[in-house]
């Protein structure tokens, strides 16, 4: 044989007949099916981190606002709420609709005697994005003088226990 001949020796190497061996090009079997997962796992692991990063970075306001309409809006945080008989006030709590999570009103002193619930609405951060970070609106109209509390649930989805309380002493004058 001349060394242009080569043969193979039985272990995917080629052996050239001048006394070299050469390696042939051989395939890893499910290298791709490796490399697909790999790279499914670094998007999990990517998209896992923005979730995350968005949780942390919430700003929670502690101090009461007025709207332009002259709506005085209460935070996470803010523990006493007063307001003049005849106002309307929002309660305001941090809700990530893609979640699944939502506050819920679960009563309180207040509630139905010295104030009563008008509207209860999701507003996003980002309309243009599904499952955006945002804030649940609860509005309410006072009825009467007189003071008590409000409390909200943070219900997980499908489930009737909460994960998280939020409690406002309110005094309506």
């Amino acid at each position: 044989m001349s060394a242009q001949q080569h043969g193979t020796d039985g272990s995917g190497r080629t052996a050239a007949h001048d006394g070299h061996t050469a390696r042939a090009p051989r395939r890893v079997q499910g290298s791709g099916r490796r490399i697909v997962a790999l790279a499914a796992g670094a998007l999990v692991l990517t998209a896992g981190g923005l979730v995350l990063a968005g949780c942390g970075s919430e700003q929670v306001n502690n101090a009461a606002s007025t709207a332009p309409n002259g709506t005085e809006t209460f935070t996470s945080g803010d523990t006493e709420v007063n307001v003049a008989l005849g106002a309307k006030f929002v309660i305001s709590l941090p809700e990530t609709a893609g979640t699944g999570y939502q506050w819920k009103p679960s009563g309180g002193s207040a509630a139905g005697v010295y104030v009563d619930l008008f509207d209860d609405a999701f507003v996003p951060d980002n309309p243009d994005l599904a499952g955006s970070s945002g804030v649940r609106n609860f509005t309410y109209d006072t009825a009467k003088a007189g003071s008590g509390t409000l409390t909200f649930e943070l219900l997980p989805p499908g489930s009737t226990k909460a994960e998280n309380t939020e409690t406002f002493d309110v005094t309506v004058t």
